[in-house]
C-alpha cells in the first residue's frame, strides 16, 4: 500500500490538482489587494529645422518614472466572494485527492487478499493434482492385474486432467493479479515481482451499530459538501454585478527633460481620483449569470444527496456481504469436513471392492469442490471488509471532522 500511496500516477495526478487549485486561489486573493505599476521611460527627439519653431533647443530628451497604483473598494463582498469560492475549490481538490488515494489503497488491499487467496486455491489444486496422480498409478496397476477396468482408468486420467485445467487457470489469475499491483504502484509488469504469502490473513471483525456519522468523513462526501459551498457563494458573487464598482486610483512619479534635475521637487508629479462604474445595459447577461449560478448550485445539491446515498447504500451493502459470508464460511467449512470425510470413506469402499470408482471420483470432486468454495468465501469476507473500510472513508473509527484530517484519510485496512 505504501508503495502505491507513493509511486501511482492517478495520486500524483490529484496532488497536481491541488497545486493547481492552491495556484488558482491566489489568483484570486490578489484582486483584494492594490495594483502598483512602474513604466520608467527616456526619449530624445530632434525638430526640424527647416520649420517655424519657437523652441531654444532642436535636441531634446525627455526623462520620467510614473508610478500608478489602483484599488478596488469591495464594498459588496464581490471579491471576498470570489476569493472564499477559491477555498472552497482548494478545499475540494483535496478531498478528492483523498478519495484517490483511499481507492488506490483499497484497491491494493482487494488485489493483495485475492492473491493470497488464490495461492491457497493453488496449494489445494497442487495437492488434489498429487492425489489423483497417485490414484490414477494405483489404478494403472490394477488394471494390469486385472483387478480394475480400463473405464476406471480413463476416469481417473479425465478427473486428473480437469484438476490441471483448474491449476492453469488460477496460475493466470495470479498473473493478472501481480500484473494489476505492479500497475498500481506505478511499476511495469515486466520488473514487479511479489512474493507468495505465507502468513494466515486476519480479516477485522467490524463492531456492531456503526454510527451514520462515519459518513462524514468519505472524501467524496465531504468534497461533494464543497462544491454546494462553492456554487452557493458563485450566486452571490454573480449578484453583486448589478451593483456599481468604486475604483481608486493614484498616479505619481518624477519627469524632467534633464537627467541632472531629474528627482528636483519642481521634477514631481501626482494625481489622485475615484471613479464609479456601473453597467446600464447588458442585454439580459447578468440575469443570465445569476441563473446559471442557481442552477448550478442546484445541480451541487443533488449530487451532495447522490453522494450521501450512495454512501449509505455502499455501506449496507458491505455489512450485508459480510454477514452472509461469515454464515457461508460456518457452512462451507462444514461442508469441507463433511466431503473430506466421504472422499477417504468412497476410497476405502473401493479398495475393498463394495463401490465403483465413480463414486470415488464423485467424492474426491466434492471434496475438492468444497475446498475451493471455502477459499472462495473466505476471500469474499476479506473483499467485503476491504469495501466497507472503503464505504466508510478508511475505518469504523471516527476523527474529529476537521478539514485536514478527512481530506488525508487513505484507508486502515
Amino acid at each position: 500500500v505504501d508503495a502505491a500511496l507513493a509511486g501511482n500516477d492517478d495520486i500524483r495526478a490529484a496532488a497536481a490538482r491541488v497545486d493547481q487549485a492552491q495556484a488558482l486561489l491566489g489568483v484570486r486573493e490578489a484582486a483584494l489587494a492594490p495594483r502598483v505599476g512602474v513604466a520608467p521611460s527616456f526619449s530624445r527627439a530632434r525638430v526640424s529645422g527647416t520649420v517655424d519653431n519657437a523652441l531654444p533647443k532642436r535636441t531634446m530628451h525627455n526623462w520620467s518614472v510614473p508610478f500608478a497604483a489602483s484599488y478596488e473598494v469591495d464594498l459588496w463582498g464581490r471579491l471576498r466572494g470570489d476569493a472564499e469560492i477559491g477555498k472552497q475549490n482548494v478545499l475540494e481538490a483535496a478531498a478528492d485527492r483523498a478519495a484517490v488515494r483511499l481507492r488506490v489503497a483499497t484497491e491494493v488491499a482487494s488485489d493483495y487478499l485475492t492473491l493470497h487467496f488464490v495461492e491457497q486455491d493453488l496449494a489445494t489444486l497442487a495437492r488434489a493434482i498429487e492425489l489423483r496422480r497417485t490414484a490414477l498409478d494405483v489404478i494403472a496397476a490394477r488394471v494390469r492385474a486385472g483387478a480394475a477396468s480400463d473405464l476406471d482408468a480413463l476416469r481417473a486420467a479425465a478427473d486428473l486432467d480437469t484438476a490441471r485445467a483448474d491449476l492453469a487457470d488460477s496460475r493466470r489469475l495470479r498473473e493478472n493479479l501481480v500484473d494489476a499491483l505492479a500497475a498500481l504502484t506505478g511499476a511495469s509488469p515486466t520488473a514487479f515481482t511479489i512474493a507468495p504469502t505465507v502468513s494466515a490473513i486476519r480479516v477485522p471483525t467490524v463492531p456492531p451499530g456503526l454510527p451514520s456519522s462515519l459518513l462524514a468523513q468519505r472524501p467524496d462526501v465531504y468534497a461533494a459538501a464543497r462544491r454546494v459551498d462553492a456554487a452557493s457563494l458563485e450566486i452571490g458573487v454573480a449578484r453583486t454585478a448589478w451593483l456599481p464598482t468604486l475604483t481608486l486610483t493614484a498616479q505619481g512619479g518624477f519627469a524632467s527633460r534633464d537627467l541632472g534635475t531629474f528627482l528636483a521637487r519642481n521634477s514631481s508629479l501626482w494625481s489622485l481620483g475615484a471613479s464609479v462604474a456601473e453597467t446600464v445595459f447588458d442585454g439580459g447577461k447578468r440575469d443570465a449569470a445569476v441563473a446559471a449560478a442557481t442552477a448550478g448550485a442546484q445541480l451541487a445539491d443533488a449530487n451532495y444527496r447522490a453522494t450521501a446515498l450512495r454512501a449509505l447504500r455502499e455501506v449496507q451493502d458491505a455489512l450485508n456481504d459480510i454477514a452472509a459470508e461469515r454464515e457461508r464460511i460456518v457452512r462451507y467449512d462444514n461442508a469441507a469436513r463433511a466431503a473430506e470425510a466421504a472422499a477417504r470413506l468412497s476410497l476405502s469402499r473401493y479398495g475393498h471392492g463394495y463401490v465403483s470408482y465413480l463414486e470415488v471420483i464423485d467424492a474426491d470432486r466434492d471434496a475438492l469442490n468444497a475446498q475451493r468454495q471455502l477459499i472462495h468465501s473466505r476471500q469474499s469476507l476479506a473483499i467485503a471488509t476491504v469495501n466497507l473500510v472503503r464505504a466508510l472513508g478508511g475505518g469504523w473509527t471516527a476523527p474529529a471532522a476537521t478539514a485536514a484530517n478527512v481530506a488525508d484519510r487513505t484507508g486502515r485496512f
